[in-house]
């Protein structure tokens, strides 16, 4: 009996240490004691909300849940089946790729009625519905416009000028917990060399690490930190708004366009519903009021066309190159020499 209570301990701890953690949830529409449509996301609910309103307001007798939880735990719980839900949205565009390409995935079809970029979906299975910009978030009481540094070789040239002002007093995602932070760092990676030689001088700055965005705009603002660098600039473009001490700042050598990604999962009980959520988010209607009312960017903003260092990052295959055990392995070893020194 003893031998039998520590195996179920140690079972409920594992069970416990792999559950879905919940961050927020809010429902919208009519109360009914199952939702019709079951949404789990990475997407803020302050930023997704209005989003949300709107389609409740065109379809009033569908009831609508929709959590939050990061991007790594909603990995989790999707290759696990640990939890059920009609629609999985986040921002971590390889963790979806792989869940898609492993099979968690329905292919569906949904309307479009507008000309949407190729690369912003991927075999009627994963869908992108935004575009992301990502920069680097400063202090604005401590720089001046003039010298904000615009590129990457730039920010490290100034970085090195002013070295005690910013020795400890730098934040940036920790990529061994944060989804969307490995990813913007292996794409870091790939377009310029440049990142390893500013994750380096952030390094020898003794910089500081976490697990999400919000936390490090809070610091920021709060002065606790002068810097964070790879923040998703919604986040950051509502957040100034009413922390007046942010000032977003995005690179002129490239500027990573993130894309909110969504998919059907195979053990959703309400598909088709989930279909009609994604159908909406992409039609004409869906990607102006995105654009107009959230603060993130459409498929087809005009900011492609208008800034050539914008990159959006592609729904293909490519994301799964650091997934591999040996590659990821050999990145987070290259980055934690760099960063944690």
């Amino acid at each position: 009996m003893r031998y039998l209570i520590s195996s179920l301990l140690i079972l409920l701890h594992i069970n416990l240490a792999n559950a879905l953690t919940i961050e927020a949830s809010r429902s919208y529409g009519v109360d009914k004691a199952k939702s019709d449509l079951k949404i789990l996301s990475s997407t803020d609910i302050d930023v997704f909300h209005p989003v949300l309103s709107a389609f409740s307001a065109l379809n009033p007798t569908i009831s609508v849940n929709y959590s939050t939880a990061s991007t790594a735990d909603i990995y989790r719980a999707v290759r696990q089946s640990d939890s059920q839900f009609d629609l999985i949205m986040s921002s971590a565009m390889d963790l979806q790729m792989k869940l898609v390409n492993d099979g968690f995935a329905e292919s569906i079809s949904i309307l479009e009625n507008l000309d949407i970029p190729d690369w912003s979906q991927w075999q009627n299975k994963l869908y992108g519905f935004s575009l992301e910009p990502i920069g680097m978030v400063v202090s604005a009481s401590h720089f001046n416009q003039g010298e904000l540094p615009n590129t990457r070789r730039k920010l490290i040239a100034f970085l090195r000028a002013n070295q005690e002002t910013f020795q400890e007093k730098i934040i940036t995602y920790d990529v061994t917990t944060s989804g969307a932070g490995f990813l913007l760092a292996t794409q870091d990676d790939r377009q310029s060399n440049s990142f390893w030689r500013l994750a380096e001088v952030m390094g020898s700055l003794e910089s500081h690490l976490s697990c999400c965005s919000g936390q490090m705009l809070d610091a920021v603002n709060n002065e606790e930190y002068l810097l964070a660098y790879n923040i998703i600039g919604s986040y950051a473009e509502k957040r100034s708004k009413r922390q007046k001490n942010l000032r977003v700042v995005y690179f002129q050598d490239y500027t990573h366009m993130l894309l909110r990604t969504a998919f059907v999962p195979k053990n959703s009980y309400n598909a088709a519903t989930a279909s009609n959520f994604l159908s909406f988010l992409r039609s004409k209607v869906g990607q102006n009021f995105i654009e107009e009312e959230t603060g993130m960017l459409s498929l087809r903003s005009n900011l492609l066309n208008e800034n050539p260092y914008y990159k959006p990052i592609r729904l293909d295959t490519g994301l799964l190159v650091y997934l591999d055990r040996l590659k990821r392995q050999r990145f987070l070893d290259e980055w934690s020499a760099a960063l944690i020194q």
